[in-house]
């Protein structure tokens, strides 16, 4: 838990709660912040298995799957290839639309390019709101929900990031469904009080989010 992603607090929050599970059934735990000499560590360690309760990039784009995959070191979660298709937004929305799975009409944009971003959008037809985030970040970070007029403000506090992605705005609700071996777990509704379901929406109790497990839905939808 822990690593060296902009989601490294959550992580060590995230770690620390199964570390508590994982103890209360009587396993073993030893808790390792990937960073620095981490191989060595974990060499020295010789797990039965690793929790990976890290977040983002190192710890869900495939980085740390290939390191444990290498040491042949058995882990929890997804492997390299699903890893870093799944955090890669550009990759997976490119996967949904040969699927025929709908998502948002988006273009990827690049800091680099000649354009001016108003007239990307113009040319790709999406009406504003449009939501501009990093292709690989979680928990929300730099999801930003733009007008016409702060757009450009918005977008400077991405410029740190080669390229993000720029897609229409949906409103609607937040549901969200776990699958498991092909199987759905059931479907959870999230109603933040703030303008969408960002990082403090998800994370911070003040935030005052509703968790409804299961989703109010028809049992037709629900199926």
């Amino acid at each position: 838990m822990g690593g060296i992603s902009a989601e490294k607090e959550i992580s060590i929050l995230s770690g620390r709660a199964c570390v508590r599970a994982l103890k209360k059934k009587k396993y073993k735990v030893k808790v390792l912040d990937p960073k620095g000499n981490f191989i060595n560590e974990i060499r020295k360690i010789k797990p039965k298995i690793v929790f990976n309760a890290l977040h983002g990039r190192f710890g869900e784009d495939g980085y740390i799957q290939s390191i444990l995959d290498a040491e042949k070191i058995k882990y929890t979660h997804s492997g390299v290839l699903a890893s870093s298709i799944a955090i890669d937004k550009e990759v997976s929305k490119k996967i949904f639309i040969k699927n025929k799975i709908n998502t948002p009409k988006f273009f990827v944009y690049n800091f680099n390019n000649s354009l001016n971003i108003h007239t990307l959008i113009k040319k790709s037809k999406i009406n504003f709101p449009v939501v501009i985030k990093p292709i690989n970040e979680g928990s929300s970070i730099g999801v930003y929900i733009c007008t016409k007029k702060n757009l450009n403000k918005n977008l400077k506090k991405l410029r740190k990031y080669n390229k993000i992605l720029v897609e229409k705005y949906i409103l609607g609700r937040e549901i969200q469904v776990a699958v498991m071996n092909n199987k759905p777990l059931g479907a959870i509704e999230l109603k933040p009080k703030r303008k969408f379901y960002d990082y403090h929406a998800k994370y911070s109790s003040k935030a005052k989010t509703k968790h409804i497990m299961p989703a109010p839905l028809e049992s037709k939808k629900y199926k």
